[in-house]
Formats: C-alpha cells, sequence, structure tokens
C-alpha cells in the first residue's frame, strides 16, 4: 500500500496547493473583468495565447521524458538538468524572434504586440520552471513545485489587483504576471539546488537522445497546443477583440480549473511507470483509482460550471459586457470531465511506451478542431468555438482508448462515473429550484452571496446524493483516510480485496 498511500499523499498536496493558486486565479480573473473591460482584456488574453501558440517548442515533450528518465535511475537527474535547460536555453530565441516577426506579419496593433513581447519573456521563465518542476516530481517532492505555484498566482494576484485598482494599464499586468512566474522559477530551482548541487556537464549524446525521444511528445506538444490554442487566434482574426474577450473569460476560467489534470500527469506518472515494471495486475489497479477520483471529481466541477454558468459569471467579472460569456463557458463544461481523463489514458500510453502513437491522435484532433471552426466561428462565434473544444477532447478520449490494451481499461470506473452523473444531476435539480425560487419570490440577494449560496447547497447535495449511492468504493476510501494520517503512524486496517496485493 505504500505507494497508493503516497501517490495519494502527493495528490492531496497538490490539490491544496491548486486551490489556494485557484483562488488567486479567480481574483485576478475578478481584476480583469472590474478594472480591465472585455476589450483590454481581449488583447491580454489573445498576446497570452499566441505566445504559448509560437513558444510551445522550448517546453512541450520534455517534462514527461524527463520524469520518466529520472524516476527510473535518480542518478540521471544532474544530467537531465543541464542538458534540457541547455536545449531550452538555445531554442528560446528563435522562437521569440518568431514571436515579434509574427505579430507584425498578422497585423496586430502596436500595443497588442508589446504585450506579446512581454509574454514571449514569460515563456523562457516557465520553461526553466518547468524543467526545476519536473525533476522535483520525478523525486516525488510534490510540495516545492506546489509552493512555486502558490507563490506565483498569489504574488501576481496581490500585485495585480493593486497596480489595476491604481489604474495601470493592461502592459504592466503582463510584467506583473511576468515577474510572478521568475518568482516561482527562482524558489524551484534554489530548493532544486540545495536537493542536487549544479554542475554544467555538457553530454552531446544525451542531447541527441532527448531530442530524438521526445519527438513523439514534441509532436503531440506541437499539434495538442495548436488545436487548445488555435480558437482564440481564429477568433482575434474572423471576429473582433470585444468576442475574443468574452471567449477568453471563459476559458480562463476553464483553465484555471484543468489543474486537476496537471496533478494527474505530475503525481500519477512516475507512479505508474513503477506500477508498470511489476505486473499488470498493479498497474491496472493504479489506473482504475486514478480514474475513480477523475470522475468523482471532474463530474461535479463541469456540472457546477454549466447549471451556475450565470451565478459565476456575474460575480467574476461584475459587468454586462461578459453576458456573452456564459453560454461559451457552458459550452466549455464538458470538455473539462474529457480533459482529466485524457491526461491520464495519456500517461497510461506513455507508461506503456506507446507515444509513438499519440502524434496521429494529436493530428486527428487538429485537423477535427481547425476544420470545424472554420465552419462554426462564423455562425457562432465563440459559442460554436467552446462547444467544440469540449467535442474535441471527447474524440481524444475515443481515440486513446484504442491505444491501451483492454485488460488495463477501468471498466469498473463506469459504475463510478454513472453514480456521480446522477449525484450531479441533483445538483442540477437543486441550482434549478434556487434559480426559481429567486424569479419567484424576487429574494434581494447581491451576485456575490448567490454563488456562494449555489454553490454551498451544490456541494451539499452532490456529496449527499454521491454518499447515499455509495459513488467511491469503501476500499479507496480507507487508503485516502490511511494517506492522511500516515504520518501519525495510525491507520485502518483495510479490507482483503483481489489484487490489492500489488500494493504490499
Amino acid at each position: 500500500m505504500k505507494v497508493l498511500r503516497r501517490m495519494i499523499g502527493n495528490s492531496v498536496i497538490s490539490m491544496v496547493g491548486q486551490i489556494i493558486t485557484w483562488v488567486s486565479t479567480l481574483t485576478l480573473m475578478i481584476c480583469y473583468g472590474r478594472f480591465l473591460g472585455d476589450v483590454k482584456f481581449g488583447e491580454l488574453y489573445t498576446a497570452l495565447t499566441f505566445a504559448l501558440l509560437i513558444g510551445f517548442p522550448i517546453d512541450a515533450g520534455f517534462t514527461q521524458q524527463v520524469i520518466r528518465a529520472v524516476a527510473q535511475d535518480p542518478l540521471q537527474a544532474r544530467r537531465y538538468l543541464s542538458n534540457t535547460l541547455l536545449i531550452k536555453l538555445l531554442c528560446w530565441p528563435i522562437v521569440y524572434a518568431l514571436i515579434l516577426l509574427l505579430s507584425w506579419l498578422l497585423g496586430y496593433s502596436v500595443e497588442v504586440r508589446i504585450l506579446m513581447a512581454i509574454c514571449g519573456l514569460s515563456l523562457l521563465s516557465s520553461a526553466v520552471g518547468n524543467t526545476f518542476s519536473s525533476l522535483h516530481y520525478a523525486f516525488e517532492r510534490t510540495i516545492f513545485p506546489v509552493v512555486g505555484s502558490i507563490l506565483e498566482k498569489g504574488i501576481s494576484a496581490a500585485i495585480g489587483w493593486y497596480v489595476l485598482k491604481q489604474g495601470a494599464g493592461v502592459q504592466v499586468m503582463a510584467l506583473v504576471l511576468l515577474a510572478g512566474s521568475c518568482i516561482n522559477t527562482l524558489w524551484q530551482g534554489i530548493s532544486l539546488y540545495r536537493r542536487l548541487g549544479f554542475t554544467i556537464a555538457i553530454d552531446k549524446e544525451l542531447i541527441r537522445h532527448i531530442l530524438r525521444t521526445c519527438v513523439p511528445f514534441l509532436i503531440y506538444g506541437v499539434l495538442g497546443i495548436i488545436y487548445y490554442r488555435i480558437d482564440a487566434i481564429m477568433l482575434s482574426l474572423m471576429t473582433s477583440v470585444a468576442v475574443v474577450g468574452w471567449y477568453g473569460a471563459g476559458y480562463r476560467l476553464f483553465d484555471t480549473l484543468t489543474f486537476l489534470s496537471g496533478i494527474i500527469m505530475t503525481v500519477t506518472y512516475p507512479v505508474l511507470i513503477k506500477l508498470a515494471s511489476g505486473s499488470d495486475d498493479g498497474l491496472k489497479i493504479g489506473i482504475e483509482k486514478t480514474m475513480n477520483t477523475i470522475l468523482f471529481c471532474s463530474l461535479p466541477i463541469a456540472a457546477f460550471l454549466f447549471f451556475a454558468a450565470s451565478y459565476i459569471v456575474g460575480y467574476l467579472y461584475h459587468s454586462r459586457e461578459f453576458v456573452q460569456t456564459v453560454p461559451a463557458l457552458q459550452g466549455l463544461a464538458p470538455g473539462l470531465v474529457f480533459l482529466y481523463v485524457n491526461a491520464l489514458l495519456s500517461n497510461t500510453i506513455a507508461t506503456l511506451k506507446k507515444e509513438k502513437k499519440i502524434p496521429f491522435i494529436a493530428l486527428i484532433a487538429l485537423i477535427f478542431n481547425f476544420g470545424l471552426n472554420l465552419l462554426l466561428i462564423p455562425l457562432y462565434r465563440h459559442v460554436g468555438a467552446a462547444i467544440l473544444t469540449s467535442l474535441t477532447e471527447l474524440l481524444i478520449v475515443c481515440l486513446q482508448l484504442t491505444f491501451i490494451p483492454r485488460h488495463l481499461l477501468p471498466f469498473r470506473s463506469l459504475i463510478v462515473g454513472l453514480k456521480a452523473l446522477v449525484a450531479c444531476g441533483a445538483m442540477g435539480g437543486a441550482i434549478w429550484l434556487i434559480n426559481k425560487s429567486n424569479v419567484l419570490l424576487q429574494l434581494p440577494i447581491t451576485p456575490s452571496l448567490n454563488v456562494f449560496v449555489v454553490l454551498a447547497v451544490a456541494i451539499s447535495v452532490y456529496l449527499a446524493t454521491a454518499l447515499l449511492l455509495r459513488t467511491i468504493p469503501r476500499d479507496d476510501i480507507l487508503a485516502f483516510y490511511n494517506a492522511l494520517r500516515r504520518k501519525t503512524g495510525s491507520t485502518v486496517e483495510q479490507p482483503a480485496i483481489k489484487d490489492e496485493k500489488v500494493y504490499g
């Protein structure tokens, strides 16, 4: 049970950290809505998306590769650190020049091009920081990347609120985001240095190996970032900046809530690698336990986004300019569940060393997404792009399932998913009753109070219904409880179940 408890413990640490960073990000989103407005926010979102879209080569594919290599052989950490950093540092000037050139060729305004230049600097900081965090995750030292993320988001939110309230412009906000990224990178670099030290050991053979073996991940990253971000760029070229602002307001929240997929990717990957070195039974149980957690957590999040979208948008952005964000957020909501599932399936495929199949999945998804966006954006603008994002994630789920052996598929997790869906239906009914009560009784409830009342009711109804349905298996609950109490040495003995011995 040690491996399972360690995985759950790291997940809990990541979850707590992500909740804190989530609150910080929501604070920033409130600032954007109240101080920037839809047009200026649209400019910032376009710049951030454009920089990520062009800057994919300096990060895509390296994280999983470093985690896998160092998890299997910790003595390789220094070599992978220095040589991966060298690759990224050499790639960044080329990427940065492309950002500046393409932003000019595509005819963006001077203000937006300046924002893109600042966001391009953030790319370098994030790329270096992600290298540090991948090594922390390989050593299962989850606390350091989590603290770094808290520092970045917390400082950015606090300073951003202050400067925007004082009347600062969108370019100052971009500089604040850059400063937060640098602080995160510095923290993780110092904590990693205290464990490993730092030696510059350029290894041409290792660099060739990294570049050669990261090709499948890189291609997948290239294609994935294009289909994941291209819709915002297409909206900026085919519609107005305000429409990008409406879409970006919903997508920013969608992006924020993808934290669970990051936890899944970074926490479970080294564990799955170790389980795969044993029996298939152990790997299957690890996949199943993770899938149970994904479905239990992601379905209510998506359901709340869908049913309470008007409350969320009204509270966060506090402006009628963003009323068009509501349908976009509802269209994006189902995609969260599929994205979380895809994170686990992608890790499983990489664990089985079938990563060469992944680029084909991304290519099909890109063709599907880009082609339909050309049709849907002129007709339905940001709402069409949002719905298509969810459909693309669903397509990827179906494609990835075909590359995983049948005996490893977590079929028993379907029961958890169905029960969670029923609980989500009860949640939706409760929110509908609240809506009716507000309309009929004309209750004088402020938007900010409304969203918290609705959230409290939604959580209570979902958890109560899920408990009545016994959604999560008892052995999973006991494993979670023991993981939380392992430091005290007080645990609850679990019932003997088939295949559980693989963890002992």
